[in-house]
């Protein structure tokens, strides 16, 4: 037996639930990264890397 809803509103109801977690999510995502980059030291160029 499913654990999900049987009928169509209620399915959309969930659905919408669902989108709105992904996206809280993926925005936590991005600021975790942001946080994250930002704490990793800053490597220069080797100098051969920046003569040509």
């Amino acid at each position: 037996m499913s654990e999900l809803p049987p009928d169509l509103p209620r399915l959309r109801t969930l659905e919408h639930c669902l989108v709105l977690s992904l996206e809280r999510v993926r925005q936590r995502i991005a600021e975790v990264e942001t946080r994250e980059a930002a704490l990793r030291p800053v490597r220069p160029c080797p100098p051969e890397a920046t003569a040509k």
